[in-house]
């Protein structure tokens, strides 16, 4: 068991080191950041099992953003707490005037009950929707967490270095999809704006030392309705007496994914899919009611509401023609991550000058969701994937075995340290 502990901990270093040793001739400024990372790995791997033992839900990340302000005030960075809640903004003015770029980290954990068996696993209780449950950093926010600490450290010790400022934002709620609008709404950038913003989001199918890069859309818009459909019931040997409900919601559902594959554009991607469908309670009553909810996902603003406008119409439809009075609330979530091009372009140039193009990959963008998109409307912005899939894991981001690999960290630090230096020396 020592032997296990002992090799879990080295990783991260030996990943750095074998990164330090394949470039003997990096520049002056990259070696001293290797070697600052190489140094302050430890801490930081101790900081990160201390996070993941102590996750904090969404706008509950109390101890979290504490945590993270006594760490940027020990650095000597201004710091601005409780913006949108929890959420914390650090600023390092560097030596020589520059730009404005930022760096953001989500530092919220989901209500699952974490199985993964490792010696600092979560054992923290919740009450979410009045029941308890168990709270798990199942998403890799505690690894994000950690890369932005870091790399506000050696950011800090180089300061006489930078030409230009940087912000440091740790975001809370970002699995509700409300931390980085409550924030900004909340004055984040009322006092200085960024030309270019920044996150990592570790990859789980992806080992350490790899980065995966998505120009353009890089997540998609995730919305989603609810829909009621009424009736006045009736026994079920005389269905003619009344609508049926069940028979209306799912006539919808079928005319939703025909709607897809007939209505819209085989190369716009659209998913819509009804995830929950509650009717009755006998087999010989016909329902009063049937309940249906589903989420929408799809890229862009323009396609979003044309899938919107379909579903709509769909669904005025198949009730119209059944006779069926119905209830439709359609909400529309947190919108797509957008990678500017040229910022991703020059963030991989980056990215493969320290890990080797073979170690850089581009990717396809997904379906999930991501709120740093509010973030990318008011700057360019750029969210990278970074490795972090544990040799022999084949555990998934919110599963209860999921836990990141921490040769990540000192990865994502040196990787992002480069890029927010890059980003500096090019005009906003």
């Amino acid at each position: 068991m020592k032997k296990h502990k002992l090799s879990l901990f080295l990783l991260p270093l030996f990943l750095l080191t074998l990164l330090f040793d394949l470039y003997p001739q990096t520049p002056p400024l990259d070696r001293k950041i290797d070697e600052i990372v190489r140094a302050i790995t430890p801490d930081l791997v101790a900081l990160r099992r201390d996070i993941h033992a102590h996750p904090e839900l969404s706008l509950e990340e109390i101890r979290t953003a504490a945590l993270v302000a006594d760490r940027f005030k020990a650095l000597g960075l201004k710091v601005r707490t409780g913006i949108g809640g929890t959420g914390v903004l650090a600023v390092l003015r560097g030596g020589k005037p520059g730009p404005v770029v930022g760096f953001r980290a989500d530092m919220d954990a989901l209500p699952i009950t974490e199985e993964t068996g490792l010696p600092f696993a979560s054992t923290q209780r919740a009450v979410r929707d009045g029941r308890e449950v168990g709270v798990m950093h199942a998403c890799g926010h505690d690894v994000h967490t950690t890369v932005l600490l870091g790399v506000a450290t050696v950011l800090s010790r180089l300061k006489g270095d930078i030409a230009g400022t940087v912000l440091f934002v740790a975001q809370p709620a970002e699995e509700g999809g409300q931390g980085a609008r409550r924030m900004l709404e909340d004055g984040l950038f009322k006092d200085i704006k960024p030309s270019a913003m920044f996150a990592f989001h570790v990859d789980d199918a992806f080992p350490a030392g790899i980065i995966k890069y998505v120009p353009g859309y890089v997540t998609a818009n995730s919305d989603g309705f609810s829909l009621t459909v009424f009736s006045e019931g009736c026994h079920g040997a005389n269905p003619h007496l009344c609508v049926d409900p069940i028979v209306v919601g799912a006539q919808v559902l079928i005319a939703l994914q025909v709607m897809i594959s007939r209505q819209i554009d085989v190369h716009k991607d659209t998913v819509i899919t009804v995830g929950s469908f509650h009717a009755g309670s006998a087999s010989n009553i016909v329902a009063q009611r049937a309940d249906l909810k589903a989420t929408v996902r799809t890229y862009g603003d323009e396609q979003r509401q044309a899938v919107r406008e379909k579903i709509e119409r769909t669904i005025a439809g198949v009730c119209q023609a059944a006779g069926a009075q119905y209830d439709l609330d359609y909400a529309q979530g947190i919108p797509a991550a957008y990678n500017d091009p040229e910022l991703t372009k020059q963030a991989k140039a980056v990215a493969s000058r320290l890990l080797g193009q073979a170690n850089v990959i581009q990717g396809e963008a997904g379906m999930v969701a991501e709120d740093f998109s509010y973030f990318g409307r008011e700057a360019p912005a750029a969210l990278l994937w970074l490795g972090a899939q544990r040799e022999g894991s084949t555990a998934t981001l919110h599963s209860p075995h999921f836990a990141a690999d921490e040769g990540a960290i000192p990865v994502g630090i040196r990787v992002m340290c480069a890029i927010l230096l890059d980003a500096l020396k090019r005009k906003p």
